[in-house]
């Protein structure tokens, strides 16, 4: 037992270094910053923790009326807020923080276990087991879901395993379901989680899924490619012959509000001139040149491409670009293309 809860103390030190990491490298994105006194710091930091273990337990489907997680919830959110100082807020979420995650991972092995149980029991090659069985369920970083073990279950059986389990962003986990069948009856356990059993190698999964994250995040922050299906936006300035005035000219102001649009309607990444938009971006005239992130960009035409919903993009933009085409003559072209490709902002 000594040594068991050893074990679980080295693996909460060792998770909350891995997110501290996480947050230090989302600090040089700019996704978070820490210009702020440390004490507002750490319980903004403590507070997100504690969300996201709150969403945890959603995507785990324990119900929201869970009165374990509830309780735990709330007494650790008043503890964080009514903390007054940057230590304690540190000592509650080395010793309270992990105990949290805990009781979600067990309010959802309840759950699990009864979902499997009458899942299996539903099973018609279930007559034919004879003894005991073990059904063990990888949950992988990029939300599949593999299962070994369970020959005696049906392939529809199986599939129906997968699809309920596969997205729900458990992430980098193994269970081991133990089945018994005796005279008709099935009961299912779970067999002891990897992070008590092997702490070290558990900690190395949540490492490969934090990595994964932190990837996913550069992506969704423009600083690594993104690819999916979206726009194409082609902007140019009026014909010759209508080129009564500044009006009927491509400006920043017009970029940016196509820009702000696209944000609004969905877009999950954008590009502009062949330049990805990231958290700092600026778009601006210096002169004739459109600049984006401080380098001119091409004008006949102006390229805009965003990922996202097509239709929600195009129904977004559509007001809009009305607009530019009436009053303004502006040429304006817009394509639905189900792969973009954007290119990934570099570190400054």
């Amino acid at each position: 037992m000594a040594e068991s809860r050893k074990n679980r103390d080295i693996c909460i030190i060792l998770a909350v270094s891995l997110l501290l990491s996480v947050a230090f490298l989302l600090n040089s994105l700019g996704l978070i910053t820490f210009g702020r006194g440390e004490f507002e710091n750490a319980q903004e930091y403590a507070l997100s923790l504690l969300e996201h273990n709150r969403r945890l337990a959603q995507e785990l489907e324990v119900p929201k009326d869970n009165t374990r997680v509830r309780f735990a919830y709330e007494n650790l959110h008043k503890a964080i807020v009514d903390a007054s100082t940057a230590e304690e807020i540190t000592n509650l979420i080395l010793s309270e923080m992990g105990d949290f995650e805990d009781t979600i991972r067990e309010e959802a092995d309840y759950y699990l276990t009864n979902w499997l149980e009458w899942a299996i029991s539903q099973d018609p090659g279930l007559p034919g087991l004879t003894g005991p069985a073990e059904l063990v369920i990888y949950f992988l970083s990029d939300n599949a879901v593999t299962v070994e073990g369970g020959e005696f279950l049906t392939g529809e059986t199986l599939d129906k395993i997968r699809a309920h389990f596969s997205g729900k962003g458990i992430g980098m986990q193994t269970v081991t379901i133990a089945i018994e069948a005796e005279e008709g009856r099935v009961t299912t356990r779970v067999v002891e989680p990897l992070s008590v059993l092997y702490p070290v190698q558990h900690l190395q999964d949540q490492l490969k899924f934090l990595e994964q994250e932190y990837n996913n995040l550069r992506s969704a922050a423009g600083y690594s490619e993104l690819t999916g299906p979206g726009l194409v936006v082609s902007l140019l300035d009026a014909e010759d012959d209508l080129l009564l005035s500044e009006n009927n000219i491509i400006h920043d102001v017009d970029v940016q509000e196509v820009v702000h649009t696209l944000i609004a309607g969905g877009a999950q990444g954008i590009s502009v001139g062949g330049k990805r938009l990231v958290v700092d971006t600026s778009i601006r005239c210096v002169g004739g040149p459109i600049l984006v992130n401080y380098d001119p960009i091409p004008v006949k035409p102006l390229i805009i491409k965003a990922v996202g919903d097509p239709q929600a993009l195009s129904s977004a933009l559509a007001p809009l670009f009305r607009s530019y085409r009436e009053n303004r003559d502006l040429r304006i072209e817009v394509s639905q293309e189900s792969e973009i490709w954007l290119p990934g902002q570099s570190l400054r």
